[in-house]
């Protein structure tokens, strides 16, 4: 058995009616999508970021310690990043892990993190200390020290500062 086909003999695709139709639609589709992109409607995993608050340092033997009061949003440790100031001397922000050094003005400082809930995100109970490790002996009097916690992006979510 033998397929017959047929063929069309006009040229013509669609009516221009139609044509004009379809390019409005697309152009206002891709402007509704240009806008949302622009206006931060649509944001990836993680892009949020969550509201830290963090309880008074107290001192202990050569540096402070301070705790997690509160987090808004439980988020994976591996979103955060920390740094440590000396008055207004940053040192390097670095990943947030169990211990960090920070060198900053020629004494090199340790901030260890502890996941009290061993959850593996930052939320509230977790404890910070910092501590100067060299040359050992205490922080320096009338000195201001921080703890930024920072998220991915550098952008500040909390601050403990602690005066010695």
């Amino acid at each position: 058995m033998r397929k017959s086909w047929i063929i069309r003999k006009d040229e013509k695709a669609v009516s221009p009616v139609i044509a004009t139709i379809l390019m409005v639609a697309i152009t206002v589709v891709l402007a509704a999508v240009l806008y949302v992109m622009v206006t931060g409607l649509l944001t990836g995993p993680g892009a949020s970021k969550p509201q830290v608050t963090v309880a008074s340092p107290t001192g202990i033997t050569n540096g402070f310690q301070f705790a997690v009061a509160a987090a808004s949003q439980s988020k994976a440790l591996a979103n955060y990043k920390l740094n440590f100031l000396v008055d207004t001397t940053p040192g390097t922000a670095v990943a947030l892990g169990a211990s960090q050094t920070f060198t900053v003005g020629g004494n090199t400082y340790t901030v260890t993190y502890s996941d009290v809930g061993g959850e593996g995100s930052l939320t509230g109970g977790d404890v910070f200390t910092a501590t100067k490790t060299s040359p050992a002996g205490p922080l320096t009097s009338t000195v201001t020290y921080h703890v930024l916690i920072l998220w991915s992006d550098g952008s500040q979510i909390a601050d403990a500062s602690y005066t010695a």
